[in-house]
């Protein structure tokens, strides 16, 4: 039997032993804070030994911090892909798409990843990956211009606004709030008020 041959059952063995205790700590957390939970409750809503958690873990922190990386790596490869910075609306608009459509496929590990992230490490990664294909206004307008701060001010908006709409149940489809979005940082203030778009 070759290597490749004794390692799957291993792989699949493993990522059913963490996806069972990912999902227990969902659950867990819909109760209790991370603070209150223990390993010892976890693996046993698991039925997973202790020993068990700590050949993957050091603790629950650290399960935490790699289920970012999991997340982070899924993103680089199906959003971001390239770090090509987009130029036209309908470029902004497919590359928004991608990353809505990344939130709506996962939306209970992202809300549980954003919702207990205490030191922002996933936020400042995905927001980095973003920043890579926004054009930056701080490279395009002097020290002494506001307008500096313009994709700034974007980013931090759709951050927020996007974290917002998975809470809310993710209603608009991402094709359309993808369009809006567009819009307004094509077209500004002024479609926000008027609600039509912009030609």
């Amino acid at each position: 039997m070759s290597d490749r041959e004794t390692k799957k059952p291993e792989d699949r063995r493993v990522k059913r032993t963490k996806k069972a205790l990912r999902d227990c700590l969902f659950q867990l957390l819909d109760e209790k804070s991370v603070e209150e939970i223990t390993v010892k409750e976890l693996t046993a809503m698991a039925d997973i030994n202790r020993s068990t958690f700590y050949f993957y873990y050091k603790d629950i922190d650290d399960m935490i911090m790699q289920i970012q990386d999991e997340i982070y790596s899924v993103f680089e490869r199906d959003v971001i892909r390239s770090a090509t910075v987009f130029i036209t609306r309908d470029d902004f608009i497919q590359y928004l798409v991608r990353f809505l459509t990344f939130c709506r496929e996962r939306e209970k590990i992202c809300k549980f990843v954003l919702g207990n992230d205490p030191k922002n490490n996933l936020s400042r990664r995905i927001k980095s990956g973003l920043m890579m294909c926004i054009p930056d206004t701080t490279k395009v307008f002097a020290e002494n211009d506001p307008r500096r701060y313009l994709t700034d001010y974007a980013v931090a908006g759709y951050w927020q606004l996007i974290i917002q709409w998975m809470y809310d149940g993710m209603k608009i489809p991402p094709n359309e709030m993808a369009a809006f979005l567009a819009n307004v940082y094509f077209y500004g203030s002024r479609y926000v008020i008027s609600g039509k778009e912009v030609k």
